[in-house]
């Protein structure tokens, strides 16, 4: 339900320069458009040789690998904590010994309500009181340019108030290029000028400078790139001594997850939604809402599965889910799912109030044995059945900086084939 994202071999990472990973998503919207898509050009980000370091999972999870193996470099950090960094986090590291740039990146739910490509003509528009939920980020162009390559230093600093840029995949799913705009549930509109890779802009959607920010409520700092001139062990431990006790903080450089980002354990939204479509919701006042039906119909299912019954999920997740519960059965385990501890697949709700989609919402997650693993508690899972489902393409919770062990995100295709 329950971090915001990003691993998965669906994922296609490569290294990065200056602090940003080169990345690309796959899988396929299922949101109708009423104009054909625009060609959209995303410059490359030029890769940096880092090599991933042993400390701190995700490496247990069925996540993303690099295409390279790259030399180590402690040139660049990123440091987030759950729920976002904590107030004047960012310029206590920006005065630590060695520390030469610091970037805050701020990252919220915006709602879009319109576009209209670069002619004018509607893109999307669900209407009826729904929204379609975009993940956005906002940095300083100031500060931001100190971990872009060069070559990318112009597009990022000349975005103004009222203008945004799109990530490649946003853009396909968009089906929009530069000259579009979108309308925002507050009234406020935004022209996109610019297409760039996922990486540049932290995997997310759309991205907008500070100035631009101010309107869409994006208020709160996510993670803080870092960059420094010494050691990686120091470095980190400085950090770590910045924060308030027992705030858990995850640190990673370059070549250690697919993109430079908080929530880095899952998928980040644009990639949910290139493989399990996107859907427009109308939100309430509490943590349940409301789904558009055009997308349930052509998403969810429910089907009988061994171990569990009869169950609600995305239509993409329920081979593989069916594959490791048959696997279990065939390999005697299957006492290891207690199905009173099933708490469900597909589930339309927000991660707790006023906070990010869950990804129940797409059905693309299932809660095994929670009542002996609820979230914020060390996994008591059996290893035998982390194994199967992790073969079988779901990541598990359990080693989040919140651990929820219970829950098991589909992330990539299964590594053998599904039947029955």
């Amino acid at each position: 339900m329950r971090r915001w994202l990003a691993t998965g071999a669906a994922l296609v990472a490569g290294a990065m320069l200056g602090g940003v990973l080169a990345l690309n998503f796959q899988g396929a919207s299922s949101m109708e458009s009423e104009v054909p898509p625009p060609t959209v050009k995303a410059a490359p980000a030029t890769p940096l040789t880092t090599a991933p370091a042993p400390e701190e999972p995700p490496t247990t999870h069925a996540s993303a690998t690099p295409t390279v193996s790259p030399p180590p470099s402690d040139e660049v950090l990123v440091a987030w904590t759950p729920g976002g960094l904590p107030e004047g986090f960012t310029a206590k590291v920006a005065d630590l010994a060695g520390v030469t740039a610091v970037a805050a990146v701020r990252s919220d739910i915006i709602h879009l309500v319109e576009s209209r490509d670069a002619e004018g003509r509607v893109v999307d528009r669900p209407g009826s009181g729904f929204v379609i939920p975009l993940e956005a980020m906002a940095f300083d162009p100031s500060t931001y340019g100190s971990f872009l390559p060069k070559e990318q230093l112009d597009r990022f600093a000349r975005l103004g108030p009222g203008q945004a840029i799109l990530s490649a995949t946003s853009a396909r799913q968009r089906r929009l290029g530069p000259g579009g705009t979108l309308e925002l549930e507050d009234g406020s509109r935004l022209t996109v000028v610019d297409v760039v890779e996922d990486a540049l802009v932290g995997g997310t959607e759309v991205a907008l400078s500070l100035p631009g920010a101010k309107s869409s409520g994006l208020a709160t700092e996510r993670y803080v790139l870092i960059r420094h001139g010494v050691g990686r062990k120091g470095m980190e431990q400085a950090i770590r001594e910045l924060l308030p006790p027992g705030l858990a903080v995850r640190i990673r450089g370059p070549g250690e997850t697919p993109v430079l980002r908080h929530g880095d354990a899952v998928l980040p939204q644009a990639a949910i939604k290139e493989r399990f479509g996107e859907f427009a919701y109308r939100p309430g006042g509490g943590i349940q809402f409301d789904v558009n039906s055009a997308w349930v119909e052509a998403n969810i299912v429910t089907e009988k599965v061994p171990l569990l019954g009869t169950i609600t999920c995305h239509r993409s997740l329920l081979g593989a889910l069916r594959g490791a519960l048959q696997e279990l059965e065939r390999r005697n385990l299957g006492f290891l799912i207690d199905p009173d501890g099933f708490r469900g697949c597909w589930n339309p709700r927000y991660i707790s109030a006023g906070k990010g989609i869950s990804r129940h919402t797409w059905g693309a997650a299932v809660d095994l044995n929670i009542t002996a693993n609820p979230q914020g508690l060390e996994s008591v899972q059996d290893p035998r059945l982390v194994r199967v489902m992790e073969t079988w393409g779901f990541t598990s919770g359990k080693d989040w900086l919140i651990p929820d062990p219970g829950h098991f995100e589909y992330i990539r295709p299964p590594a053998v084939e599904a039947s029955g």
